[in-house]
């Protein structure tokens, strides 16, 4: 689990009313996140957009790697199955297609 700290949590009804007042926190570099409560329970993370982009991207590459390593598997592989056999594993019947 994350740790916050007290300076980044917020409850719910101030970032309401003063969400301004967090974002000039981003811009000066002030507050790097801003956790938000409800209840005392952690609802939601505001990030500046620069982190999320980050995030984005990284979440992109690692999805590529992924999708990498399944074609390199596949191509690792020599199993070849005919139509017939595709389809009376998954029980199709080829005439009902």
């Amino acid at each position: 689990m994350i740790a916050y700290s007290r300076d980044e949590i917020f409850p719910a009804a101030h970032v309401a009313i003063k969400l301004g007042e967090i974002l000039k926190k981003f811009k000066d570099k002030s507050l790097s996140r801003a956790v938000v409560s409800e209840n005392n329970t952690i609802e939601a993370i505001i990030l500046p957009v620069e982190e999320y982009e980050k995030i984005e991207e990284i979440a992109e590459w690692v999805e590529m790697k992924e999708i990498e390593a399944i074609i390199r598997e596949r191509q690792d592989s020599k199993s070849v199955y005919s139509l017939e056999e595709v389809l009376k594993e998954n029980e199709i019947d080829y005439n009902a297609l």
